[in-house]
């Protein structure tokens, strides 16, 4: 019996996260570096090697759907869509029913990767919500217990931070991103290590505060991928959910299909 696939597209500024999804479960995910250069042919032959080396058939495909902060990629895999599995994909943004109020003063300005964070948590958690995602840029989205997204807070994220850093002075160089051992560093790569991790833990833990303060008790949610590196040195309770992203797109395609 063949299985109907659906392709969740989560296009970042660093990454594509692509999930396969079969019977709205994600059951197999594949991770590319975003590039805009790339052309469409070269986009689907990569993506299809990957399916077909993974015992899935192209054919399978039922549907594909895209969240994309990188708008000179989006007609590139339109384009790849159509020609390699013959499909139209789902772009997430304004106008798809989604089950979220946007209480923003311009809710057009609402980023894909914020909106499906807003609706997987809200799909699977009760109560208020505060989704923390990690990636090229560190995120907090603030959605309360009916289905108002509020707001958030952007920050630069941790690799973005490094470069920077390392960028901005001649004697410093990139080092393994990883947590050190001890808060206090013993040389220069532990002390920059140390700035990185347990400094975005601290500013995490200190804006979960802050936000509750003026929202109430939130569940916390962490994803992104960089959540990895930093989940072991926050303090707050937390709960750990890779595949948050991925979940609203699946959700937001049964919504709108």
């Amino acid at each position: 019996m063949n299985k109907k696939i659906v392709l969740c597209f989560d296009i970042g500024n660093t990454h594509i996260v692509i999930g396969v999804c079969i019977d709205d479960k994600i059951v197999k995910t594949f991770r590319l570096s975003t590039n805009v250069k790339l052309t469409e042919d070269e986009y689907g032959v990569t993506i299809t090697e990957m399916l077909l080396s993974s015992g899935y058939k192209i054919e399978d495909v039922q549907g594909l759907i895209v969240s994309s902060v990188v708008p000179p990629l989006d007609h590139t895999i339109e384009i790849m869509a159509d020609k390699y599995f013959n499909k139209k994909p789902i772009f997430v943004g304004p106008g798809l029913k989604s089950g979220i109020k946007i209480k923003l003063e311009n809710p057009k300005q609402l980023g894909a990767d914020l909106l499906l964070a807003a609706v997987a948590a809200r799909d699977s958690y009760s109560g208020n919500v505060i989704i923390v995602d990690l990636g090229t840029a560190t995120k907090l989205i603030v959605v309360n217990a009916k289905s108002e997204f509020l707001g958030g807070i952007i920050a630069p994220g941790i690799i973005s931070s490094l470069n920077s850093l390392v960028s901005s002075t001649a004697k410093l160089n990139l080092p393994k991103l990883a947590a050190p051992k001890n808060v206090i560093g013993r040389d220069t790569a532990s002390c920059i290590q140390s700035g990185s991790v347990f400094g975005t833990a601290a500013m995490i833990d200190g804006l979960v505060k802050r936000i509750k303060d003026e929202i109430g008790e939130a569940t916390v949610i962490l994803t992104g991928g960089l959540s990895e590196l930093i989940k072991d040195s926050l303090t707050i309770p937390y709960i750990y959910d890779k595949d948050l992203l991925l979940r609203g797109l699946i959700i937001l395609y049964n919504k709108n299909k």
